[in-house]
């Protein structure tokens, strides 16, 4: 975890459960500054090595490893060149098999998708989604494995903020559905996203009935409205404050006109269709 002891700044520390002791990792950003290991990728696992970005005052916010069983840490790569930030994991971050997927910035392409096999140590952008230099901060506001292919929310300056898939098995990477066609913004998983067998199930806004819950059939490449709670341009919004599954039915918070922020639930089935 990450922690300051008041003299070497925020870096990364360790406690063993088994015998209570606890110690500084290492001093990533020696003196006073700050590693901040940690700060934007949640600590991916991989075997008995750690994944996360620090910082160490020369190469900027990067992506680094420990490894707990011989207490070595490393740069893994600078994937910004120089002093610059790439900023690993700032929008998502992802362990599928071996490898990580995670958003970063090369100071080129703006922030992109990005992976990391730990298995031969290679390192590619997986894919330029808005070309040139404004990113497409994948993962902003979803993103959700199923099987091999992660699907996330992406920007491009055509389509706006939509849903998006990557497919790890074969490389491939494409938008799955425009909800809010043209340049629109469909912000799929703004509020709420939830995987319920093969479907994903999200918040989203197709330009004309404000956010609703909507959901996408990966087995059949399907996209649909589910429901119009806050019926006309008004916004249900569901899962500002709450989504949860339980067996095999949703429950949300939703705004309705009438009633307000309130209790709901879905149950899918076949009418979703």
């Amino acid at each position: 975890f990450s922690a300051t002891d008041g003299s070497t700044g925020k870096e990364l520390w360790a406690h063993d459960t088994s015998n209570h002791s606890t110690w500084q990792v290492i001093d990533i950003q020696s003196g006073t500054g700050n590693g901040n290991p940690g700060y934007y990728m949640d600590e991916l696992l991989v075997g008995d090595t750690i994944y996360f970005d620090a910082d160490d005052g020369s190469t900027g916010q990067e992506l680094w490893a420990h490894d707990t069983s011989n207490h070595s840490t490393w740069l893994v790569t600078d994937i910004n060149s120089g002093s610059g930030s790439s900023n690993p994991g700032d929008w998502m971050n992802l362990l599928v098999g071996d490898t990580l997927y995670f958003s970063a910035s090369n100071g080129i392409t703006g922030d992109e998708l990005w992976a990391y096999d730990t298995s031969n140590h290679s390192i590619w952008q997986v894919a330029d989604i808005n070309s040139g230099s404004t990113g497409s901060t994948p993962g902003q506001y979803m993103e959700i494995l199923v099987g091999d292919t992660i699907y996330f929310s992406a920007w491009q300056a055509i389509t706006g903020h939509e849903l998006w898939a990557h497919d790890t098995s074969n490389l491939s990477t494409w938008q799955v559905v425009d909800i809010d066609s043209g340049s629109g913004d469909g912000f799929p998983g703004q509020q709420m996203e939830l995987l319920v067998g093969d479907t994903l199930y999200f918040s989203a806004a197709d330009g004309n009935n404000g956010y609703e819950l909507w959901a996408h059939d990966t087995s059949n490449d399907s996209t649909w409205r589910v429901t119009d709670i806050n019926s006309g341009s008004a916004s249900g919004t569901p899962g500002q404050y709450m989504s949860l599954l339980v067996d095999d039915t949703i429950y949300f918070s939703a705004l309705e006109w009438n009633s307000g922020i309130e209790l709901w639930a879905h149950r899918p089935s076949s009418i979703d269709y």
